[in-house]
């Protein structure tokens, strides 16, 4: 079982890799790999986002997560200003071009999701959404977990 589920995660991960390549023209000027990294600043914005979270929430190294947000900046799509609180940190922030282009990029992925899912009931769906969102919890625990589990042995 464990075989088969390794087989069908390879496979979910190709999904992936084929759905963030295949890029509209709308939001081509977003660097490939960051659509998430936006959607996190903008949900993070109205209290200030800094680099650091965003890496702990993406399960990111911080050099990454700066690479991905240097990109961002280049392309016009974020802006750096000084953390009111700690003058030597800074929060992001999305440019009215970040917002627009994420719009996009968004409309963009869920009516690719949609067409997807044309064939599924409303309660398949809704199935899938939560086992996934499960799985993804359990595994994040795991992870977690993981140094406790090691430092026991």
């Amino acid at each position: 079982m464990t075989r088969e589920l390794l087989a069908t995660m390879r496979e979910v991960l190709k999904a992936i890799r084929l759905l963030k390549q295949d890029r509209s023209t709308t939001f081509a000027a977003v660097p490939v790999g960051t659509v998430g990294v936006l959607s996190e600043i903008r949900t993070r914005e109205s209290g200030g986002c800094h680099a650091k979270e965003l890496a702990a929430e993406h399960g990111l190294d911080p050099s990454t997560i700066s690479r991905s947000i240097a990109a961002l900046v280049r392309a016009g799509l974020v802006v750096r200003s000084a953390d009111p609180s700690d003058g030597r940190a800074s929060t992001l922030h999305l440019t009215e071009q970040g917002r627009d282009v994420l719009d996009a990029a968004q409309a963009h992925y869920e009516a690719r999701l949609s067409a997807a899912l044309r064939d599924w009931s409303p309660e398949e769906i809704n199935d899938f959404a939560a086992a996934l969102r499960r799985f993804a919890r359990d595994l994040i625990d795991q992870h977690n977990d993981a140094p406790e589990l090691e430092a026991a042995r």
